[in-house]
């Protein structure tokens, strides 16, 4: 029994499928933020990130979730609106919630040998969906940073030290040589690490490697300006980064989908679009 005092710190509150899944709470409580200043009201007075409105995983989880939980149907919307094949296995963060599959023990294992080589933190795929003839990573997105990419590496990238540099230098070294010489790397940072793993996985596998960034339309026209140093650089073989899917776009295919889910899910992903008009950016930086 959770006190009445301390409900509010209580993430299901903002979740409306499978809220009590053990995953939801390992992954909330690792999240952690430290400082002063996330416990001020305005920074959501120390809620888990999974508990606030406006969070990215929360939308993951919400809308993508519900969907697998509809079972075929679901699936079905799922396939139909990033462009992909029939689903047959989805990871939430690395997991797999329905323990269908050695998939996630692959996955894992992959990150391990690869990025567990050096310090710091290992990438984590928002998304995975291991279809009949791919390996799809989804990468989802829902707010901006002032006037920065949302795959941008962290602060300081640029020194030859910094965990992306090593991290780049590693990435070469396990054979991706075709990361030597890219221009504005630290500008698409986190899509590498997505192509990393899965190019890597698909070729375990032997499916094709696709990766689709999922974003808000509010920040459109400057996102497509980033998006299109990935597409338009030698990783982008075979198309594999499919064009930018919106979460705009999500809910209006779940909206004429017919599923049971789908008026909660379209009315808590206006919640949760409204709430990151916070983040809004307008002006595409140059």
């Amino acid at each position: 029994m959770i006190p009445e005092s301390l409900l509010k710190y209580d993430l299901r509150r903002n979740l409306i499928a499978d809220s009590d899944n053990p995953v939801l709470i390992q992954k909330a409580w690792r999240d952690h933020f430290a400082g002063e200043s996330f416990w001020q009201p305005g920074k959501d007075g120390g809620k888990a990130y999974l508990g606030v409105a406006k969070s990215e995983d929360a939308m993951t989880w919400n809308v993508f979730r519900s969907l697998q939980l509809e079972g075929h149907s679901g699936l079905r919307v799922v396939a139909d609106v990033l462009g992909i094949s029939a689903v047959e296995t989805v990871l939430f963060w690395g997991c797999d919630v329905e323990k269908q599959s050695d998939i996630q023990q692959l996955l894992n294992i992959l990150i391990r040998t690869i990025d567990g080589q050096l310090k710091g933190t290992m990438t984590e795929p928002d998304l995975v969906f291991v279809t009949e003839g791919e390996v799809v990573f989804v990468e989802c997105k829902l707010n901006l940073n002032s006037n920065q990419s949302p795959w941008k590496a962290q602060r300081g990238s640029r020194d030859e030290d910094s965990g992306a540099a090593r991290r780049m230098r590693s990435y070469i070294k396990a054979g991706f040589v075709e990361l030597e010489g890219l221009k504005n790397w630290e500008e698409i940072y986190q899509l590498i690490r997505q192509y990393i793993y899965a190019t890597r996985m698909a070729d375990v596998l032997q499916k094709q490697p696709v990766v689709v960034p999922v974003i808000n339309a509010e920040h459109s026209e400057f996102l497509d300006t980033v998006y299109s140093i990935v597409q338009k650089c030698p990783l982008n073989k075979g198309g594999m980064f499919r064009n930018l899917i919106t979460w705009q776009d999500i809910s209006a295919r779940v909206a004429s989908s017919g599923l049971k889910c789908a008026t909660r899910v379209v009315k808590k992903m206006a919640e949760a679009l409204e709430s990151s008009k916070k983040k809004r950016r307008t002006t595409p930086s140059t």
